[in-house]
């Protein structure tokens, strides 16, 4: 029995080798060849746990998100200087109020798109030809909607030419002498405003230009905002006629220079109140806050990007054929409202 022992014990030893031999064997199968020169030789193969060798398939590269379209504003650092009026002054101004004591009576209120041309090819003077109406124009170019700051804005001391003074003055609440001197002041001598059937408002370009507040949150009908102006004078001549309808134009589209360089239109030019179109929506929501007939004049009128230079003669101002086409476009909402309440 002794003289087996060492063979026993070299069986015991040989049965040790073979167990950890198959441990190691076992385990390698169990994990993946980490040998990092075998895997750099092929970026594009993966060795599976089994050893397997497979082609890495193709991972698709994550989707770009979509920046959200922003428009390209541009922020003016200093308020515009309306561009003069280049057009050759008439030597001889036609009157073209007319009097028959049966046709409408229309009353215009604006700045230099309604004062420009008292030559018979202005905005009014088509306007009432296409209607068959008695006219009187009471615009004068430079003006605003809105009072201009340090003007005087008690009655008394009245001394703003804007829409809400020339209302007043209208209607005798404040003295006339602000715009005496002007053709709106001779007009307004002459006007018997109690048989007027529309008023036709057009302002907001020279209220961009000033860089004037859009609206004042806090009291809407402050007179110098845009808003507020408008609200005051609409409300106003509700109460000097309460029967005549107010038709409120919009500003319509315009483009910018400096000197002969362009510099933004009115969708992208922003005085630090808005844009001119902002000012156009901002006219449009007091037009159906107050019930006026409101007419678009930035989107319907046919003045845009591509037909600027046909009817604008510096960008903001109407030349020939733009006047013709305003006092067509506003024609046509005056005669469409006519007929609706006629019939």
């Amino acid at each position: 029995m002794k003289g087996n022992r060492p063979l026993k014990r070299r069986n015991t030893v040989l049965l040790l080798i073979m167990c950890i031999m198959m441990l190691v064997v076992g385990g390698c199968a169990n994990f993946p060849n980490t040998d990092e020169k075998e895997i750099s030789r092929d970026e594009n193969t993966i060795i599976t746990e089994t050893g397997e060798i497979l082609e890495k398939p193709e991972e698709e590269a994550p989707a770009e998100a979509t920046p959200e379209a922003t428009p390209d504003i541009i922020m003016l650092t200093e308020p515009l200087e309306e561009p003069e009026i280049t057009a050759e002054p008439i030597a001889e101004e036609v009157e073209v109020e007319v009097e028959d004591p049966n046709a409408l009576q229309i009353v215009f209120l604006g700045d230099s798109i309604f004062d420009a041309s008292r030559d018979g090819t202005g905005v009014p003077y088509l306007v009432g030809e296409a209607c068959g109406a008695n006219i009187y124009n009471l615009a004068i170019g430079g003006t605003s909607a809105s009072v201009e700051e340090g003007e005087a804005q008690e009655y008394e001391k009245w001394t703003s030419r804007s829409f809400v003074g020339v209302v007043l003055m209208m209607a005798g609440k404040v003295n006339d002498w602000p715009i005496e001197g002007s053709r709106a002041h001779d007009v307004m001598q002459t006007m018997d405003v109690s048989k007027t059937d529309y008023f036709v408002i057009e302002y907001g370009l020279n209220d961009f230009f000033r860089g004037v507040p859009l609206d004042n949150p806090d009291r809407s009908v402050d007179m110098t905002t845009y808003v507020g102006a408008l609200r005051v004078g609409i409300s106003q001549l509700k109460e000097l006629v309460p029967t005549a309808t107010i038709v409120l134009c919009s500003p319509h589209y315009c483009q910018f220079f400096d000197d002969d360089t362009y510099i933004g239109d009115g969708n992208i030019l922003h005085n630090g109140q808005g844009t001119l179109f902002d000012y156009k929506g901002s006219c449009q929501y007091v037009a159906n806050e107050s019930g006026s007939i409101f007419v678009d004049n930035y989107l319907d009128l046919g003045i845009d990007g591509y037909t600027a230079s046909d009817y604008l003669e510096d960008g903001v101002h109407l030349n020939s054929s733009g006047r013709r086409l305003y006092a067509d476009f506003l024609a046509r909402q005056i005669l469409k409202y006519e007929e609706t309440i006629n019939n």
